[in-house]
């Protein structure tokens, strides 16, 4: 399996020559960087680059999903992961990505069964066991979601990452002030971006149906007009809005939340954001 890391700029690239040594190094290596500065266009560019030169390069398909999951783009992610898989068929870490772009497209069930796959290929993936909880409790499933927090906070070993999942599944009050979170950019997995965490996150209280009853986000017709740089705002807050949530940050996954409901120009992701929204105003 092969493997890219991002590369070091050499000492003697010093800031007269920044922009030709940004040049110097590949396609994979400029998305990274321009992912981790929040450029996620310009990343999404470089990733496609990266694919065009190596159209057999999982890591690349990865990346230019997650940062696809960043701007909303949500099929054109789940296509990404989908050829990532055939490339990797056995790494999980794929299949939790794709899990979470599944969950922001309202397909719970295939979510549920990304989630699965990664299990079984790393019984030891904390952060799996946990997501997988966590729709389980969107569907209702109170008892299960629950064994799958528990099961994922004992293997966790990350201290702040252990408290989050604590303070996610109810088993310690949330703070009055949000803590801070892990460092921007952190890879979970060597030659990919930091995955972006589904939207939409329900609490256990709220009686949803199951998975398979729940409605998925049609397919972007190719004619349709492309998202206004407005409402690409509004999916990356509401896409951010759950991450916190899944870390604990119950107040900044609701201001996230309010934030995208005021910019949306589309009702229908409007009608979405305002379920999600009373979701997570409902006690646990």
């Amino acid at each position: 399996m092969m493997r890219k890391t991002l590369t070091t700029v050499a000492l003697g690239c010093v800031a007269a020559v920044a922009a030709a040594c940004m040049t110097a190094i590949g396609p994979f290596e400029r998305g990274r960087a321009h992912y981790e500065n929040g450029q996620y266009l310009f990343a999404a560019d470089e990733f496609g680059e990266a694919i065009r030169q190596d159209p057999n390069s999982a890591a690349a398909y990865v990346n230019r999903g997650v940062t696809r999951v960043r701007l909303g783009e949500l099929n054109a992610a789940i296509e990404d992961y989908n050829r990532a898989i055939q490339l990797e068929p056995g790494d999980p870490a794929i299949y939790f990505n794709r899990g979470n772009a599944l969950v922001a497209a309202g397909q719970y069930g295939p979510a549920i069964e990304d989630f699965t796959r990664a299990i079984e290929l790393s019984p030891q993936f904390a952060r799996a066991w946990f997501n997988r909880g966590t729709i389980r409790s969107m569907a209702g499933h109170g008892e299960a979601a629950m064994r799958d927090w528990l099961h994922a906070i004992e293997m966790e070993r990350d201290p702040w990452a252990r408290a989050a999942m604590r303070r996610s599944a109810g088993l310690e009050p949330l703070p009055a002030v949000a803590a801070a979170g892990p460092p921007a950019g952190q890879p979970t997995t060597v030659g990919t971006v930091a995955p972006a965490p589904p939207p939409g996150m329900a609490t256990a209280a709220v009686p949803l149906p199951p998975p398979a009853t729940l409605a998925a986000t049609p397919p972007v017709s190719p004619a349709a007009s492309p998202p206004t740089a407005q409402a690409i705002d509004a999916r990356a807050l509401a896409t951010r809005a759950v991450g916190r949530h899944l870390d604990g940050d119950h107040a900044g996954a609701l201001q996230d939340l309010r934030a995208a409901l005021a910019i949306e120009p589309d009702p229908a992701r409007r009608a979405s954001i305002e379920s999600l929204l009373r979701s997570l105003e409902t006690p646990r």
